[in-house]
């Protein structure tokens, strides 16, 4: 019976130890199982992470070469309007000077005396200093028609300049600095224009 006893307890230790056995390994395959999904969605996740950084990169680059360029536009359109606004100044300094002196009463003589009408009709108005300046030649220049009835009076709204106006103010040819420059300035900044997009 010690014979037997021992067996029994011999075949209940292997069985235990077999089925302990057999319970770890599939303890272990489990978890095997379990670490490879985990892996492999680790991996699914850091590639999708990492794909998502590219684009995200690629993204921030374009993005940054679409302001960059968008600033080299803005600063072309800047420089643009400060050249214009450089030449406007200049041209209108320029025109201010023409429109002065000897030049100012030959420029109004030479403008009446192709008048294709009437003359006493007319007013020639200048600034207060201009004609000032000018008085005595213009009236030398103008007897005739300020003896037919023109009339040259001070204007308060030139520098420089003047204006031929129809005495009851309906229609009036300027000639003042403000206007000429403003002509000249518009076909020059084409031309600038032009220039500066070549």
């Amino acid at each position: 019976m010690d014979v037997q006893l021992k067996e029994l307890i011999e075949k209940i230790k292997t069985d235990g130890v077999k089925t302990a056995e057999d319970k770890a390994a599939e303890i272990l395959r489990n978890a095997e199982i379990k670490s490879a999904e985990i892996i492999d969605n680790a991996n699914k996740e850091a590639k999708r992470i990492k794909e998502d950084a590219k684009a995200e990169a690629a993204r921030s680059e374009q993005s940054g070469r679409e302001a960059l360029k968008q600033a080299g536009r803005d600063l072309i359109i800047d420089v643009k309007g400060q050249v214009g606004d450089l030449f406007t100044s200049l041209i209108k300094a320029g025109t201010a000077e023409a429109l002065s002196g000897k030049a100012l009463s030959e420029g109004i003589a030479s403008v009446l005396g192709n008048w294709k009408g009437d003359v006493e009709d007319l007013s020639v108005l200048l600034s207060e200093k201009q004609l000032a300046e000018i008085d005595k030649e213009l009236k030398s220049k103008l007897a005739k028609e300020i003896k037919a009835g023109l009339e040259v009076k001070p204007y308060k709204g030139a520098a420089a300049g003047f204006r031929v106006s129809e005495k009851d103010g309906k229609a009036f040819f300027d000639f003042t600095d403000d206007v000429l420059a403003e002509y000249l300035s518009r076909y020059l900044n084409a031309s600038l224009a032009e220039t500066l997009k070549a």
